[in-house]
Protein backbone atom coordinates (compact mmCIF):
# COMPACT_ATOMS: atom_id res chain seq x y z
CA UNK A 1 0.00 0.00 0.00
CA UNK A 2 1.47 3.43 -1.30
CA UNK A 3 1.64 5.35 1.90
CA UNK A 4 4.11 8.16 0.90
CA UNK A 5 4.08 9.99 -2.89
CA UNK A 6 5.90 12.59 -4.18
CA UNK A 7 4.46 14.24 -7.54
CA UNK A 8 7.40 16.96 -9.66
CA UNK A 9 8.53 18.77 -6.82
CA UNK A 10 11.38 20.91 -7.29
CA UNK A 11 12.81 23.15 -4.20
CA UNK A 12 14.79 25.99 -4.20
CA UNK A 13 16.23 27.20 -0.71
CA UNK A 14 16.40 30.73 -0.01
CA UNK A 15 17.98 33.23 -1.83
CA UNK A 16 19.48 29.87 -4.32
CA UNK A 17 19.12 30.10 -7.56
CA UNK A 18 19.79 26.58 -8.35
CA UNK A 19 17.42 23.92 -7.34
CA UNK A 20 18.34 21.18 -5.00
CA UNK A 21 15.86 18.97 -6.14
CA UNK A 22 14.54 18.90 -9.93
CA UNK A 23 11.27 17.38 -10.69
CA UNK A 24 11.50 14.89 -7.84
CA UNK A 25 8.85 11.55 -8.26
CA UNK A 26 8.72 9.06 -5.74
CA UNK A 27 5.91 6.67 -4.22
CA UNK A 28 7.18 4.38 -1.29
CA UNK A 29 4.50 1.65 0.10
CA UNK A 30 4.69 0.58 4.02
CA UNK A 31 7.39 -1.56 5.06
CA UNK A 32 9.63 -1.01 2.58
CA UNK A 33 13.45 -0.68 3.03
CA UNK A 34 14.71 2.33 0.73
CA UNK A 35 18.55 3.15 0.78
CA UNK A 36 18.97 6.58 -0.61
CA UNK A 37 22.77 6.78 -2.22
CA UNK A 38 24.45 9.84 -4.13
CA UNK A 39 27.34 11.55 -4.03
CA UNK A 40 28.02 14.23 -1.10
CA UNK A 41 25.80 17.39 -2.06
CA UNK A 42 23.57 15.74 -4.64
CA UNK A 43 20.27 16.18 -3.07
CA UNK A 44 19.75 13.02 -0.34
CA UNK A 45 19.54 15.14 3.26
CA UNK A 46 17.16 17.85 1.32
CA UNK A 47 14.80 14.78 -0.13
CA UNK A 48 15.09 13.33 3.34
CA UNK A 49 13.85 16.59 4.75
CA UNK A 50 11.28 16.79 2.19
CA UNK A 51 9.30 13.43 3.92
CA UNK A 52 8.78 15.20 7.31
CA UNK A 53 8.00 18.38 5.61
CA UNK A 54 10.94 20.76 7.35
CA UNK A 55 11.70 21.02 3.84
CA UNK A 56 9.86 24.01 3.06
CA UNK A 57 8.14 24.60 6.29
CA UNK A 58 11.23 24.92 8.38
CA UNK A 59 13.87 26.22 5.86
CA UNK A 60 11.74 28.19 3.51
CA UNK A 61 12.67 28.85 0.19
CA UNK A 62 10.20 27.77 -2.93
CA UNK A 63 8.70 24.72 -3.83
CA UNK A 64 6.62 23.56 -6.38
CA UNK A 65 4.77 20.06 -7.31
CA UNK A 66 2.23 17.73 -4.72
CA UNK A 67 3.56 15.78 -1.75
CA UNK A 68 1.26 13.06 -0.26
CA UNK A 69 1.46 11.33 3.06
CA UNK A 70 -1.04 9.24 5.18
CA UNK A 71 2.26 8.74 7.83
CA UNK A 72 3.98 10.82 10.35
CA UNK A 73 7.12 10.57 9.47
CA UNK A 74 10.38 10.91 11.69
CA UNK A 75 13.59 11.75 11.03
CA UNK A 76 17.24 11.32 12.75
CA UNK A 77 20.02 14.07 11.57
CA UNK A 78 23.30 13.46 9.93
CA UNK A 79 25.13 15.63 13.23
CA UNK A 80 23.26 13.94 16.06
CA UNK A 81 24.23 17.31 18.34
CA UNK A 82 21.45 19.47 16.77
CA UNK A 83 18.93 16.99 17.86
CA UNK A 84 19.83 16.77 21.39
CA UNK A 85 17.57 19.06 23.92
CA UNK A 86 17.73 17.82 27.09
CA UNK A 87 20.96 17.45 29.57
CA UNK A 88 20.44 13.75 30.53
CA UNK A 89 19.86 10.77 28.36
CA UNK A 90 16.86 9.41 29.95
CA UNK A 91 15.26 12.83 29.90
CA UNK A 92 16.29 13.05 26.19
CA UNK A 93 14.51 9.78 25.39
CA UNK A 94 11.24 11.19 27.04
CA UNK A 95 11.12 14.71 26.08
CA UNK A 96 9.16 14.12 22.28
CA UNK A 97 6.78 11.94 24.60
CA UNK A 98 5.97 14.67 26.72
CA UNK A 99 5.60 17.16 24.28
CA UNK A 100 2.90 15.15 22.85
CA UNK A 101 1.08 14.24 26.32
CA UNK A 102 2.05 11.25 27.10
CA UNK A 103 1.24 9.47 30.55
CA UNK A 104 3.59 9.14 33.40
CA UNK A 105 3.16 5.53 33.27
CA UNK A 106 3.59 5.17 29.04
CA UNK A 107 6.79 7.48 29.26
CA UNK A 108 8.53 5.16 31.66
CA UNK A 109 7.68 2.42 29.59
CA UNK A 110 8.90 3.50 26.57
CA UNK A 111 12.22 4.46 28.04
CA UNK A 112 12.90 1.92 29.55
CA UNK A 113 12.34 -0.17 26.29
CA UNK A 114 14.98 1.87 24.07
CA UNK A 115 17.15 1.91 26.63
CA UNK A 116 17.33 -1.85 26.32
CA UNK A 117 16.68 -1.67 22.90
CA UNK A 118 19.49 0.40 22.05
CA UNK A 119 21.55 -1.68 24.45
CA UNK A 120 22.03 1.49 25.82
CA UNK A 121 21.32 1.00 29.57
CA UNK A 122 24.57 2.13 31.14
CA UNK A 123 24.05 5.41 29.68
CA UNK A 124 20.56 6.49 31.48
CA UNK A 125 21.60 8.48 33.67
CA UNK A 126 24.31 10.30 31.76
CA UNK A 127 24.66 14.10 30.43
CA UNK A 128 24.24 14.34 26.71
CA UNK A 129 27.33 16.45 26.43
CA UNK A 130 29.60 13.69 28.13
CA UNK A 131 28.71 11.26 25.35
CA UNK A 132 30.85 10.45 22.32
CA UNK A 133 30.01 10.95 18.93
CA UNK A 134 28.71 7.44 18.58
CA UNK A 135 26.76 7.11 21.83
CA UNK A 136 25.12 10.85 21.17
CA UNK A 137 23.90 9.27 17.84
CA UNK A 138 22.27 6.45 19.58
CA UNK A 139 20.55 8.35 21.53
CA UNK A 140 19.07 10.37 18.68
CA UNK A 141 17.65 7.50 17.18
CA UNK A 142 16.28 6.21 20.51
CA UNK A 143 14.35 9.44 20.76
CA UNK A 144 12.79 9.16 17.60
CA UNK A 145 11.55 5.60 17.90
CA UNK A 146 10.37 6.91 21.11
CA UNK A 147 8.00 8.87 19.77
CA UNK A 148 6.02 5.72 17.92
CA UNK A 149 6.88 6.86 14.04
CA UNK A 150 6.31 3.90 11.59
CA UNK A 151 8.32 5.72 8.86
CA UNK A 152 11.89 6.47 10.01
CA UNK A 153 14.26 8.64 7.70
CA UNK A 154 17.81 8.15 9.03
CA UNK A 155 20.73 10.75 7.33
CA UNK A 156 23.53 9.10 7.60
CA UNK A 157 22.85 7.28 10.94
CA UNK A 158 26.34 4.88 10.90
CA UNK A 159 28.80 8.10 10.35
CA UNK A 160 30.33 7.91 13.98
CA UNK A 161 29.91 4.97 14.60
CA UNK A 162 32.66 1.93 15.43
CA UNK A 163 31.88 -1.70 13.63
CA UNK A 164 30.05 -3.12 15.96
CA UNK A 165 27.94 -0.08 17.08
CA UNK A 166 26.92 0.32 13.50
CA UNK A 167 26.28 -3.84 13.27
CA UNK A 168 23.68 -2.95 15.67
CA UNK A 169 22.37 -0.19 14.75
CA UNK A 170 21.64 -1.55 11.34
CA UNK A 171 20.19 -5.28 13.20
CA UNK A 172 17.73 -2.72 14.75
CA UNK A 173 16.63 -0.94 12.08
CA UNK A 174 16.25 -4.49 10.13
CA UNK A 175 14.36 -5.74 12.98
CA UNK A 176 12.02 -3.10 13.08
CA UNK A 177 11.61 -3.01 9.15
CA UNK A 178 11.05 -6.98 9.04
CA UNK A 179 9.50 -7.36 12.40
CA UNK A 180 7.30 -4.32 13.14
CA UNK A 181 6.81 -3.67 9.16
CA UNK A 182 8.40 -0.42 9.95
CA UNK A 183 8.54 1.63 6.75
CA UNK A 184 12.72 2.76 6.42
CA UNK A 185 14.24 5.44 4.29
CA UNK A 186 18.45 5.10 4.77
CA UNK A 187 20.89 7.58 3.37
CA UNK A 188 24.10 6.42 3.70
CA UNK A 189 27.88 6.25 2.03
CA UNK A 190 28.94 3.33 3.89
CA UNK A 191 27.04 0.80 2.13
CA UNK A 192 28.95 -2.27 2.62
CA UNK A 193 27.23 -2.69 5.63
CA UNK A 194 24.00 -2.01 5.18
CA UNK A 195 23.08 -2.16 0.96
CA UNK A 196 21.88 -6.10 1.43
CA UNK A 197 19.19 -4.20 3.76
CA UNK A 198 17.51 -2.46 0.77
CA UNK A 199 14.62 -3.36 -0.97
CA UNK A 200 14.95 -0.79 -3.18
CA UNK A 201 18.15 1.76 -3.76
CA UNK A 202 17.26 5.33 -4.90
CA UNK A 203 20.71 7.19 -7.00
CA UNK A 204 20.50 10.57 -7.10
CA UNK A 205 22.70 12.95 -8.95
CA UNK A 206 22.62 17.10 -9.15
CA UNK A 207 19.20 17.03 -7.87
CA UNK A 208 17.57 14.65 -9.69
CA UNK A 209 16.77 11.06 -9.21
CA UNK A 210 18.43 9.08 -11.91
CA UNK A 211 18.12 5.46 -10.52
CA UNK A 212 15.19 3.75 -9.04
CA UNK A 213 15.27 0.06 -9.02
CA UNK A 214 16.31 -3.31 -7.30
CA UNK A 215 19.73 -3.89 -5.71
CA UNK A 216 20.73 -6.11 -7.75
CA UNK A 217 19.82 -3.75 -10.50
CA UNK A 218 21.70 -1.15 -9.22
CA UNK A 219 25.17 -2.60 -9.02
CA UNK A 220 24.77 -3.28 -12.29
CA UNK A 221 23.89 0.26 -13.57
CA UNK A 222 26.46 1.51 -11.12
CA UNK A 223 29.37 -0.57 -12.60
CA UNK A 224 28.38 0.50 -16.10
CA UNK A 225 28.15 3.98 -15.30
CA UNK A 226 31.42 4.19 -13.68
CA UNK A 227 29.29 5.48 -10.82
CA UNK A 228 31.61 3.71 -7.90
CA UNK A 229 28.44 3.30 -5.99
CA UNK A 230 28.36 -0.92 -5.37
CA UNK A 231 29.52 -2.53 -2.67
CA UNK A 232 33.12 -3.60 -2.18
CA UNK A 233 31.71 -7.42 -3.00
CA UNK A 234 29.52 -6.68 -5.77
CA UNK A 235 32.15 -4.24 -7.47
CA UNK A 236 34.66 -7.11 -7.44
CA UNK A 237 32.50 -9.21 -9.29
CA UNK A 238 31.37 -7.08 -11.77
CA UNK A 239 35.23 -6.27 -12.44
CA UNK A 240 35.35 -9.97 -13.42
CA UNK A 241 32.64 -9.26 -15.56
CA UNK A 242 30.24 -12.13 -14.06
CA UNK A 243 26.37 -11.47 -14.53
CA UNK A 244 25.18 -13.14 -11.45
CA UNK A 245 26.57 -10.74 -8.92
CA UNK A 246 26.80 -11.27 -5.03
CA UNK A 247 25.68 -8.85 -3.18
CA UNK A 248 26.99 -10.24 0.55
CA UNK A 249 29.87 -11.77 1.74
CA UNK A 250 28.09 -14.77 2.11
CA UNK A 251 26.96 -14.79 -1.13
CA UNK A 252 30.54 -14.19 -2.60
CA UNK A 253 32.50 -16.63 -0.45
CA UNK A 254 29.78 -19.57 -1.86
CA UNK A 255 30.40 -18.51 -5.58
CA UNK A 256 34.28 -18.33 -5.06
CA UNK A 257 33.90 -21.90 -3.47
CA UNK A 258 31.86 -22.66 -6.59
CA UNK A 259 34.27 -20.69 -9.30
CA UNK A 260 37.44 -22.12 -7.86
CA UNK A 261 39.36 -25.10 -6.05
CA UNK A 262 40.79 -24.57 -2.68
CA UNK A 263 42.68 -27.02 -1.42
CA UNK A 264 44.00 -25.39 1.49
CA UNK A 265 44.26 -21.81 2.57
CA UNK A 266 46.64 -19.39 0.51
CA UNK A 267 48.63 -16.28 1.14
CA UNK A 268 48.55 -13.46 -0.54
CA UNK A 269 52.39 -13.10 -1.59
CA UNK A 270 51.49 -9.24 -2.45
CA UNK A 271 52.09 -7.83 1.18
CA UNK A 272 53.32 -4.64 1.21
CA UNK A 273 55.03 -4.43 4.74
CA UNK A 274 55.65 -0.88 5.95
CA UNK A 275 59.20 -0.92 7.41
CA UNK A 276 59.78 2.89 8.67
CA UNK A 277 63.70 3.73 9.42
CA UNK A 278 62.70 7.12 10.26
CA UNK A 279 63.00 8.66 13.46
CA UNK A 280 60.10 8.88 15.80
CA UNK A 281 58.17 11.79 15.75
CA UNK A 282 55.24 11.14 18.46
CA UNK A 283 56.37 8.84 22.24
CA UNK A 284 54.20 8.18 24.48
CA UNK A 285 55.08 6.00 28.12
CA UNK A 286 51.94 5.11 30.08
CA UNK A 287 50.43 8.06 29.08
CA UNK A 288 46.95 8.82 31.06
CA UNK A 289 44.47 11.17 30.66
CA UNK A 290 41.45 11.45 33.38
CA UNK A 291 38.44 13.96 32.83
CA UNK A 292 36.86 16.69 35.34
CA UNK A 293 34.27 13.94 35.71
CA UNK A 294 37.09 11.44 37.06
CA UNK A 295 36.50 9.41 33.81
CA UNK A 296 39.52 7.75 33.11
CA UNK A 297 39.91 8.44 29.21
CA UNK A 298 43.80 6.62 28.70
CA UNK A 299 45.03 4.26 30.66
CA UNK A 300 48.84 3.74 30.87
CA UNK A 301 49.29 4.15 26.47
CA UNK A 302 52.71 3.53 25.41
CA UNK A 303 52.94 4.32 21.47
CA UNK A 304 55.17 5.05 19.14
CA UNK A 305 54.41 7.27 15.36
CA UNK A 306 57.26 7.77 13.44
CA UNK A 307 57.77 10.48 10.50
CA UNK A 308 56.37 10.31 7.33
CA UNK A 309 54.04 7.96 8.11
CA UNK A 310 50.08 7.16 7.66
CA UNK A 311 48.99 5.65 10.95
CA UNK A 312 45.50 4.54 11.33
CA UNK A 313 43.72 4.41 14.68
CA UNK A 314 40.53 2.22 15.65
CA UNK A 315 38.04 0.72 18.42
CA UNK A 316 35.09 1.60 19.93
CA UNK A 317 33.16 4.07 20.49
CA UNK A 318 34.26 6.54 23.87
CA UNK A 319 37.36 4.11 23.87
CA UNK A 320 39.52 7.78 24.16
CA UNK A 321 40.95 7.74 20.67
CA UNK A 322 39.84 10.91 19.92
CA UNK A 323 41.15 11.93 23.47
CA UNK A 324 44.49 10.70 22.49
CA UNK A 325 44.37 13.33 19.48
CA UNK A 326 43.56 16.20 21.85
CA UNK A 327 46.19 15.12 23.90
CA UNK A 328 48.92 15.01 20.69
CA UNK A 329 47.30 18.26 19.63
CA UNK A 330 48.01 19.83 22.77
CA UNK A 331 44.61 20.93 23.55
CA UNK A 332 44.81 19.05 26.80
CA UNK A 333 47.45 17.92 28.98
CA UNK A 334 48.28 14.12 29.82
CA UNK A 335 47.25 13.85 34.00
CA UNK A 336 50.16 11.06 33.99
CA UNK A 337 52.78 10.22 31.89
CA UNK A 338 55.21 11.69 28.99
CA UNK A 339 54.18 12.63 25.57
CA UNK A 340 56.76 13.83 23.33
CA UNK A 341 55.79 15.65 20.17
CA UNK A 342 58.22 16.78 17.40
CA UNK A 343 56.85 19.24 14.42
CA UNK A 344 54.06 21.35 14.27
CA UNK A 345 50.47 19.73 14.26
CA UNK A 346 47.49 20.41 12.40
CA UNK A 347 44.23 19.14 14.14
CA UNK A 348 40.91 18.24 12.85
CA UNK A 349 38.12 17.10 14.76
CA UNK A 350 34.90 15.14 14.72
CA UNK A 351 32.65 18.58 14.44
CA UNK A 352 33.65 20.39 11.15
CA UNK A 353 31.10 23.04 12.31
CA UNK A 354 33.72 24.14 15.18
CA UNK A 355 36.12 25.28 12.13
CA UNK A 356 32.89 27.18 10.24
CA UNK A 357 32.96 30.73 11.56
CA UNK A 358 33.68 33.12 8.29
CA UNK A 359 31.08 34.23 5.68
CA UNK A 360 32.67 32.26 2.98
CA UNK A 361 34.46 29.52 2.05
CA UNK A 362 37.59 31.36 1.18
CA UNK A 363 37.70 33.92 3.94
CA UNK A 364 37.52 30.66 6.18
CA UNK A 365 41.03 28.76 4.56
CA UNK A 366 42.40 32.57 4.33
CA UNK A 367 41.83 32.71 8.09
CA UNK A 368 44.60 29.93 8.80
CA UNK A 369 46.92 31.39 6.96
CA UNK A 370 46.60 34.69 8.58
CA UNK A 371 46.85 33.20 12.18
CA UNK A 372 50.11 31.88 10.52
CA UNK A 373 51.44 34.74 8.81
CA UNK A 374 51.28 32.79 5.61
CA UNK A 375 51.42 35.18 2.76
CA UNK A 376 50.88 32.59 0.22
CA UNK A 377 47.47 32.86 -1.05
CA UNK A 378 47.86 30.30 -3.73
CA UNK A 379 47.34 27.82 -1.50
CA UNK A 380 43.84 28.13 -1.26
CA UNK A 381 43.03 27.69 -4.36
CA UNK A 382 45.37 24.34 -4.86
CA UNK A 383 43.58 22.99 -1.42
CA UNK A 384 40.23 23.66 -2.76
CA UNK A 385 40.71 22.26 -6.05
CA UNK A 386 42.73 19.21 -4.42
CA UNK A 387 39.03 18.72 -2.16
CA UNK A 388 36.91 19.73 -4.96
CA UNK A 389 35.16 22.43 -3.40
CA UNK A 390 36.80 25.58 -5.28
CA UNK A 391 32.86 25.98 -6.89
CA UNK A 392 31.58 27.25 -3.50
CA UNK A 393 34.53 29.39 -2.41
CA UNK A 394 32.29 32.51 -2.55
CA UNK A 395 28.96 30.43 -0.49
CA UNK A 396 28.73 30.49 3.13
CA UNK A 397 30.16 27.41 4.58
CA UNK A 398 27.68 26.95 7.17
CA UNK A 399 24.96 26.64 3.90
CA UNK A 400 26.62 23.68 2.38
CA UNK A 401 25.63 19.78 2.67
CA UNK A 402 27.77 17.67 5.72
CA UNK A 403 30.44 16.38 3.35
CA UNK A 404 31.11 19.65 2.12
CA UNK A 405 31.25 20.99 5.41
CA UNK A 406 33.38 19.06 6.11
CA UNK A 407 36.00 19.55 2.93
CA UNK A 408 36.04 23.27 4.04
CA UNK A 409 37.14 22.22 7.57
CA UNK A 410 39.87 20.05 5.87
CA UNK A 411 40.74 22.50 3.78
CA UNK A 412 41.35 24.74 6.95
CA UNK A 413 43.84 22.52 7.94
CA UNK A 414 45.68 21.22 5.20
CA UNK A 415 46.27 25.19 3.75
CA UNK A 416 49.05 25.37 6.51
CA UNK A 417 51.17 22.12 5.27
CA UNK A 418 51.42 21.43 9.10
CA UNK A 419 54.66 18.50 9.80
CA UNK A 420 51.92 15.97 11.63
CA UNK A 421 48.33 16.09 10.54
CA UNK A 422 45.68 14.75 12.44
CA UNK A 423 42.48 13.58 11.38
CA UNK A 424 39.26 12.77 13.55
CA UNK A 425 36.93 10.99 11.46
CA UNK A 426 37.89 12.21 8.05
CA UNK A 427 35.47 10.66 6.22
CA UNK A 428 32.68 11.33 7.50
CA UNK A 429 29.93 12.42 4.91
CA UNK A 430 32.00 11.69 1.94
CA UNK A 431 31.29 9.52 -0.56
CA UNK A 432 33.72 6.77 -2.22
CA UNK A 433 34.99 9.29 -5.22
CA UNK A 434 35.30 11.73 -2.63
CA UNK A 435 37.60 9.58 0.24
CA UNK A 436 39.69 8.81 -2.82
CA UNK A 437 40.60 11.71 -3.36
CA UNK A 438 41.44 12.31 0.20
CA UNK A 439 43.48 9.26 0.33
CA UNK A 440 45.29 10.34 -2.45
CA UNK A 441 46.13 13.90 -0.99
CA UNK A 442 47.42 11.81 2.20
CA UNK A 443 49.48 9.73 0.18
CA UNK A 444 50.98 12.43 -1.28
CA UNK A 445 51.60 14.25 2.14
CA UNK A 446 53.66 11.18 2.89
CA UNK A 447 55.60 11.76 -0.12
CA UNK A 448 56.49 15.08 0.86
CA UNK A 449 57.89 13.66 4.32
CA UNK A 450 54.57 14.50 6.68
CA UNK A 451 52.87 12.25 9.16
CA UNK A 452 49.48 11.69 9.04
CA UNK A 453 47.36 10.06 11.94
CA UNK A 454 43.57 9.60 11.24
CA UNK A 455 41.11 8.01 13.39
CA UNK A 456 38.21 6.37 11.99
CA UNK A 457 35.90 3.96 11.80
CA UNK A 458 35.77 3.40 7.89
CA UNK A 459 37.57 0.10 7.85
CA UNK A 460 37.86 0.13 4.07
CA UNK A 461 39.48 3.65 4.35
CA UNK A 462 42.39 1.95 6.39
CA UNK A 463 43.09 -0.80 4.66
CA UNK A 464 43.86 0.84 1.92
CA UNK A 465 45.72 4.06 2.96
CA UNK A 466 47.17 3.78 6.21
CA UNK A 467 50.60 1.94 7.12
CA UNK A 468 49.72 0.82 10.65
CA UNK A 469 47.19 0.63 13.00
CA UNK A 470 46.36 1.03 16.42
CA UNK A 471 43.21 -0.42 18.01
CA UNK A 472 42.44 1.23 21.21
CA UNK A 473 39.30 -0.24 23.69
CA UNK A 474 38.30 1.08 26.65
CA UNK A 475 41.26 3.61 26.95
CA UNK A 476 44.28 1.07 26.77
CA UNK A 477 45.87 0.63 23.46
CA UNK A 478 44.62 -3.61 22.37
CA UNK A 479 46.95 -4.23 19.42
CA UNK A 480 49.29 -2.13 17.48
CA UNK A 481 51.35 -3.24 14.18
CA UNK A 482 51.49 -3.53 10.51
CA UNK A 483 47.61 -3.16 8.58
CA UNK A 484 47.89 -6.66 7.43
CA UNK A 485 48.69 -8.07 11.04
CA UNK A 486 45.81 -6.09 12.59
CA UNK A 487 42.76 -6.48 10.38
CA UNK A 488 43.33 -9.78 8.85
CA UNK A 489 42.37 -11.36 11.76
CA UNK A 490 39.62 -9.76 13.45
CA UNK A 491 35.90 -10.16 13.34
CA UNK A 492 34.64 -6.47 13.28
CA UNK A 493 37.79 -4.47 11.87
CA UNK A 494 38.52 -6.27 8.71
CA UNK A 495 37.71 -5.13 5.73
CA UNK A 496 35.03 -6.83 2.77
CA UNK A 497 37.83 -8.41 0.75
CA UNK A 498 39.62 -9.39 3.98
CA UNK A 499 36.23 -11.48 5.13
CA UNK A 500 35.48 -12.64 1.38
CA UNK A 501 38.94 -14.56 0.93
CA UNK A 502 39.51 -15.59 4.64
CA UNK A 503 40.39 -18.85 4.83
CA UNK A 504 40.72 -19.12 1.40
CA UNK A 505 43.70 -16.41 0.02
CA UNK A 506 44.68 -14.89 3.46
CA UNK A 507 46.19 -11.43 4.36
CA UNK A 508 43.94 -9.82 1.50
CA UNK A 509 42.69 -6.33 2.56
CA UNK A 510 41.88 -4.57 -0.73
CA UNK A 511 40.04 -4.75 -3.74
CA UNK A 512 43.35 -4.02 -5.53
CA UNK A 513 44.77 -6.91 -3.41
CA UNK A 514 41.90 -8.89 -4.92
CA UNK A 515 42.08 -8.28 -7.80
CA UNK A 516 45.69 -8.53 -8.03
CA UNK A 517 45.02 -12.55 -7.50
CA UNK A 518 42.40 -13.31 -9.91
CA UNK A 519 44.88 -14.57 -12.79
CA UNK A 520 46.73 -17.10 -9.95
CA UNK A 521 43.63 -17.96 -8.11
CA UNK A 522 42.24 -19.40 -11.99
CA UNK A 523 46.11 -21.20 -12.33
CA UNK A 524 45.14 -22.70 -8.56
CA UNK A 525 48.91 -21.15 -7.28
CA UNK A 526 48.80 -17.22 -5.44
Amino acid sequence: MEIFKIEDVTYYYPRKEEPALKDIHLSIKEGEFLLLLGKSGCGKSTLGRVFNRIVPEFYGGKIKGNIKSDVEVGMVFQDPEKQLVMDQVEREIAFGLENIGKDYETMRKKVMEILSFLNIWELKDKKTYELSGGQKQKVAIGATIAMGYKFLVLDEPTSQLDPVTAEEILHILKRLNEELGYTIVLIEQRIDRCFHLADRVVFMEDGQIVFDGEPEDFTAFSYRKEKNFSPTVANYFARLGEKSIPLTVKEGRKKLRKDFAFKKPMLFQGIKEETHKNKEIISMKKLCFTYENEKKALKGVNLSIFKGEIFGIMGENGGGKSTLLKNISGLVKPTKGKLLVKGEVGYLSQNPNDYLFNDTVYEEIKYTLDQKGINDLSRIEKVCKELDILKYKDKNPRDLSGGEKQRVALASILVMEPEILILDEPTRGLDRNLKERLGRIIKELQRNGKTVILVTHDVEFVGKYCDRVCLMFDGSVAQVGSKYKVMTDGIYYATQMNKLFSGYVDKILTLEDAMSVVDSLKEGVV
